[in-house]
């Protein structure tokens, strides 16, 4: 009897063994944790990490989460705390970064990535993305991305952008042009008004140049004063300055922050600690906004819990703090300060403190704000 039972045992467990096989369980999964990601400018470009960490530093610490299958391909990133993932905490990443998780499904052809929010829900991300599309050449090589809504409908991203195309030009060069839903030329970026461009990637396959290009293949200047961006990163690849020129290759103090140049600072964790920008002398100088320096401070977890923005001056034009949960995993309350470290009531946000409410699940169920009293207030 024992030794029926026994072998039923067995063969159970071969079954499940199998399933699991099946469904790529057990495939070989390789994990790895950064606390940060290399700066990407287009969604061409491979989603790396960096400031690489254990994962017994990852239990203390806000990261990102990279899975590979088996193929050493990358399946999934998540935004994470321990096991626990978490929205955007203002730590200066990429600008292609849009929801708290990502996976990548792939097919001969094809690249598709889904988005999720914290809770591990697929959602719509960055205006309407709920899917985005990326053809592949026969090498593997991205020649297209196209986003689709919840209900399958082509659709367009916060930057009125509904398809990236790309064109290997060889030598590390690719061309890239943006259009949305009407088939029209749109920007990179709002703000950053580039249309056609040419982006080359050196040796290490960063980004080091944008060239603004027209349809002749020549330099042409954007309507900001700028027709090259040039990107440079230190030995731990954080993206540390930016250099604009015009079309005949002249500094210039161009784009919307109308600096020649330029930088950001890190501290040890590669969290960004503070930005400051140049004229084409090298002598410092602020946006159109009066906005000269862009200072951070961060806690423990690398949750971003104060900024000071200065002028040339180093006066305070805005100071706002956060306070996370004891955990780090959300945030709680948001205040603003003037000067003297006061409270003070924000004249564009009309509230002085705001408290973020949370349901048993995590979700975020409602905000409440209030004056420098601590008085309710209707926004």
């Amino acid at each position: 009897m024992k030794s029926k039972q026994y072998q039923w045992i067995i063969k159970k467990a071969h079954l499940v063994l199998f399933a699991l096989l099946i469904n790529g369980s057990l495939f070989a999964q390789r994990m790895e944790y950064y606390r940060h990601l290399v700066f990407r400018e287009s969604p061409y470009s491979d989603i790396r990490g960096n400031h690489q960490i254990d994962r017994e530093t990852s239990a203390k610490e806000t990261h990102y989460r990279f899975v590979y299958d088996d193929k050493d391909r990358l399946v999934e990133v998540s935004h994470r705390l321990g096991d626990f993932i978490i929205n955007d905490n203002d730590n200066w990443d990429s600008f292609i970064w849009f929801g708290s998780k990502m996976t990548i499904e792939y097919s001969n052809n094809q690249e598709v990535r889904y988005y999720y929010n914290r809770l591990d829900e697929r959602i719509e991300a960055h205006g309407k993305m709920y899917k985005a599309v990326f053809t592949l050449d026969e090498n593997g090589r991205r020649t297209s991305v196209k986003f689709y809504d919840k209900d399958g409908k082509p659709s367009e991203n916060a930057w009125h952008i509904h398809r990236y195309e790309w064109t290997d030009l060889g030598d590390g060069n690719v061309l890239e042009k943006r259009f949305d839903l009407k088939n029209e030329s749109q920007p990179i970026r709002p703000d950053f008004t580039f249309h056609a461009v040419k982006l080359e990637y050196g040796n290490d396959d960063l980004l080091d140049f944008v060239h603004h290009l027209d349809d002749n293949g020549n330099y042409i200047n954007n309507t900001m004063k700028a027709g090259m961006d040039r990107i440079v990163y230190d030995q731990e690849e954080n993206f540390s300055r930016w250099m604009v020129f015009d079309k005949d290759l002249k500094p210039v103090e161009g784009n919307a922050p109308e600096w020649a140049i330029g930088e950001h600072l890190y501290d040890s964790r590669g969290n960004k600690v503070e930005l400051r920008g140049f004229d084409v002398t090298g002598r410092n100088k602020a946006m159109p906004t009066g906005v000269a320096r862009v200072l951070n401070t961060y806690d423990r977890f690398n949750n971003q819990v104060e900024v000071k923005i200065l002028d040339l001056d180093d006066n305070v034009l805005e100071h706002v703090k956060r306070e996370y949960s004891k955990d780090g995993r959300r945030i709680t309350w948001l205040r603003f300060y003037d000067a003297e470290g006061n409270l003070t009531v924000h004249p564009r946000a009309k509230f002085a403190q705001m408290k973020f409410e949370y349901g048993k699940d995590g979700s975020m169920i409602g905000r409440k704000f209030y004056d420098d009293k601590l008085n309710e207030v209707e926004i």
